[in-house]
């Protein structure tokens, strides 16, 4: 999960990563990027395939300049060579939402924006898109200009985002029959600019929780017992409040959260569950649980215009009773984890995260095991972790509903 604590190494991993086919022709292709000092300003440049069109925008807390172009392909040549240069302390990219890919640069102050275009080919190069960064006091930040368009560029078509149809209606659980399929939501962590902790190996965590879902999708479903839909199918990334409401759109009756963790000791192994609290269980969960909250700055949202953030967690009246839900699922969990898979000694945490703030639906945050260590990260990689994985997590659902519906019948 630490997505952001070495950013070079986020960076390099990032810049390595093909983002697969944009439906449709074959659309522009990024080769290479690169950054250096012109006239004493910071230059980030990628080399691509023709001309894009784009939207630069500037955040504060923390200083950001983010840029979205139409989706690309990312087919780095040779692995970029400078990840942090004058005022650039790291970036990352990644496929934001259906047809919009994202470059998030972070700055180590103010900047403002010298120069930005996209240049026709010449000595032998593709086209090129640059821009020019500068550093600026506070005050002339806040003065500047923050949004700026290229020709050509037009928002997204959200029709295109492809996704499961929505049911008319979520059905009662007051009067849930056996006959109505129990509806689940799975929250594969981070995805797309959002990368989520990185093994030594180079394997993503974004990629980790995107397979465990889809196998525990794909298992849940065979039994024909249960609708289970997931706030991401592809390698895109979703903002936290939007996973969780999501989930209450469709009628969720549970909400899993799927992750993978990181430590400075790599010898940590085992998975672990979280479920919301207003106090965090330790100080590790506490510090797990703010790292998770920033998901959406690694990302490049804006969340200037919430009056509420996703990292404020304020618990009222009307959760408490879906907390105690909560909780007795992550115990169901984590028994039949322990049958399958390694689990920490103290399994069972609790923190404010963002991401289970849903008031009505049980939830919890799963952490599969630390990429960190190299065991678990090879563990990772197999299709046998997966299945095992698979069934764990079917046998805590049965129990959770078998125990639902024992209760409302006495």
């Amino acid at each position: 999960m630490k997505s952001f604590r070495n950013t070079a190494r986020i960076g390099g991993f990032l810049l390595c990563l093909a983002l697969g086919p944009v439906a449709g022709a074959a659309g522009p292709v990024v080769t290479d990027v690169r950054l250096g000092i012109n006239s004493g300003q910071t230059r980030l440049v990628l080399e691509v395939s023709q001309p894009v069109s784009y939207k630069i925008f500037m955040l504060a807390n923390p200083y950001r300049v983010v840029i979205d172009f139409p989706a690309l392909k990312w087919k780095l040549i040779r692995p970029d060579r400078r990840l942090s240069l004058g005022v650039v302390s790291s970036y990352r990219y990644g496929l934001f939402q259906a047809g919009v890919s994202r470059l998030v640069i972070d700055v180590k102050k103010p900047v403002k924006i010298r120069r930005h275009q996209i240049l026709r080919p010449a000595s032998g190069r593709e086209h090129r898109f640059l821009i020019d960064l500068k550093a600026v006091s506070e005050s002339a930040f806040k003065k500047a200009k923050k949004v700026f368009r290229s020709k050509g560029w037009r928002p997204p078509n959200k029709s295109v985002v492809s996704e499961r149809p929505v049911p008319p209606k979520p059905p009662s659980r007051q009067r849930h029959s056996s006959a109505v399929k129990r509806i689940i939501m799975l929250d594969p962590g981070h995805g797309g600019p959002d990368p989520g902790a990185i093994g030594s190996r180079g394997l993503r965590e974004k990629i980790v929780t995107l397979r465990a879902s889809n196998a525990v999708r794909q298992l849940l479903e065979s039994t024909g017992r249960y609708r289970v839909y997931m706030t991401r199918y592809r390698d895109t990334y979703v903002p936290l409040r939007k996973r969780y409401q999501k989930a209450q759109k469709v009628g969720a009756e549970l909400f899993i959260s799927i992750h993978a963790d990181s430590h400075k000791n790599r010898s940590i192994r085992g998975a672990s569950v979280y479920t919301l609290s207003e106090k965090s269980s330790d100080r590790e969960a506490g510090a797990l649980a703010a790292r998770e909250n920033r998901s959406d700055i690694i990302a490049g949202v804006d969340l200037s215009s919430q009056s509420d953030t996703v990292a404020s967690i304020l618990i009222g009246l009307r959760q408490r009773d879906t907390m105690n839900e909560s909780a007795i699922f992550g115990e169901i969990l984590i028994r039949e984890l322990a049958r399958d898979i390694r689990v920490l000694r103290n399994t069972h945490r609790f923190a404010g995260f963002a991401v289970l703030k849903s008031p009505d639906t049980p939830s919890v945050l799963m952490e599969l095991g630390y990429l960190s260590s190299p065991r678990d990260e090879n563990m990772f990689r197999k299709s046998a972790f997966y299945k095992k994985l698979a069934k764990s997590i079917f046998r805590s659902v049965e129990n959770y509903f078998k125990r639902r519906a024992n209760l409302s019948r006495s």
